[in-house]
């Protein structure tokens, strides 16, 4: 699915033709296959200051996420559990996840950036992360992106395996409890752990990195931004070439104004 930033969403910006050049030129530029999607922000501003865009910045860390085959799904884990992961892969390993947390001033704590680590060295470029299906030619206008749905307020990390592993050990709980609920039944007293006042009744926690059972395979969830939306997620690049993270933007901080 394509969004568009006019309706809370972003993408790269198109080139248009330079006057002066010659038509040779000129037809070379509009044949040119486009191969990567960069974001409109350099998310280093937001690791690397305790304040942006006059709005404080907390880092929250919710431990590491085991990633055995190299491929990633980001997406809403209550509802699209079943999300394709992305094209790109890592080297399997354990990776922390660093939350990235917007104090804003009329609308509370706002997760801003979810960032899953795979190294320390620092990004030169953001590129959009794709699935099979996105094609980025369609991507016509400078606010055009593709994004995963979120529908639960939730967004997360997870390696493909533990994915297909989740999928099995959400359908065995439904099966086990039929008229129940996982979020009611399971999930929302593991939230509950995480959260900052475990005596506030109104504190039901933002996060969790939940193991499988019986396993050591793990999925995170967390909050996204504002609620339900679209959002977009970048590949952290070095100046090498190499993959140093992997970023969710929740549309809060960095945000572009398109005409």
């Amino acid at each position: 699915m394509i969004l568009n930033f006019l309706s809370c969403n972003l993408s790269d910006k198109k080139t248009e033709p330079q006057k002066g050049k010659e038509m040779f030129g000129l037809f070379k530029k509009k044949t040119e296959k486009k191969t990567e999607v960069l974001s409109h922000a350099d998310y280093n501003l937001i690791f690397d200051n305790k304040e942006v865009e006059e709005t404080p910045i907390e880092l929250l860390e919710i431990g590491m996420l085991n990633v055995p085959s190299g491929q990633i799904v980001v997406c809403d884990p209550l509802v699209y559990s079943e999300t394709k992961p992305l094209t790109r892969t890592v080297k399997p390993g354990k990776y922390p996840i660093k939350i990235y947390i917007a104090k804003t001033k009329d609308s509370g704590d706002r997760y801003a950036i979810a960032k899953l680590e795979f190294s320390e060295k620092k990004a030169e470029k953001w590129v959009m992360a794709l699935r099979e299906e996105d094609n980025i030619s369609e991507l016509t206008d400078e606010a055009d992106y593709f994004g995963f749905p979120v529908d639960a307020g939730l967004g997360g990390f997870y390696d493909f395996q533990s994915g297909k592993e989740y999928v099995k050990f959400e359908s065995d709980f439904m099966k086990a409890n039929p008229d129940g609920n996982i979020y009611d039944d399971l999930f929302a007293s593991e939230f509950k752990k995480n959260a900052k006042d475990q005596n506030d009744k109104t504190d039901y926690g933002d996060w969790i990195n939940f193991q499988l059972p019986n396993s050591e395979l793990n999925i995170t969830m967390f909050h996204s931004g504002y609620g339900d939306g679209t959002y977009p997620s970048y590949w952290g690049i070095d100046k090498d070439g190499e993959i140093v993270s992997l970023v969710i933007d929740f549309l809060v901080l960095l945000v572009p104004e398109y005409e």
